[in-house]
């Protein structure tokens, strides 16, 4: 029962004793210093072209989900 106790004991303190504390988050301010991006609109047709891409995809499980397309095992996406 002691055992048990200590083990228990042992493992409340260290699921609380861990924290954030890591060179990861407490480094303070970032020191890299990226460069001044230009207003081009590419990162705009980036976005877009990614919804619109996760959105196929989206209405396509919902059409796997549902039934609506035939049973198959290949793909119409692109997959290399």
């Amino acid at each position: 029962m002691k055992l048990a106790l200590t083990a228990l004991l042992l493992l409340a303190a260290m699921t609380f004793a861990s924290g954030c504390a890591t060179p990861a988050y407490s480094g303070g301010l970032p020191t890299i210093q990226f460069p001044e991006e230009k207003p081009t609109g590419e990162n705009a047709n980036n976005v877009l072209r990614n919804w619109h891409y996760e959105n196929r995809q989206m209405i396509d499980d919902i059409n796997s989900a549902l039934l609506f397309t035939p049973a198959s095992r290949s793909t119409k996406w692109n997959v290399h």
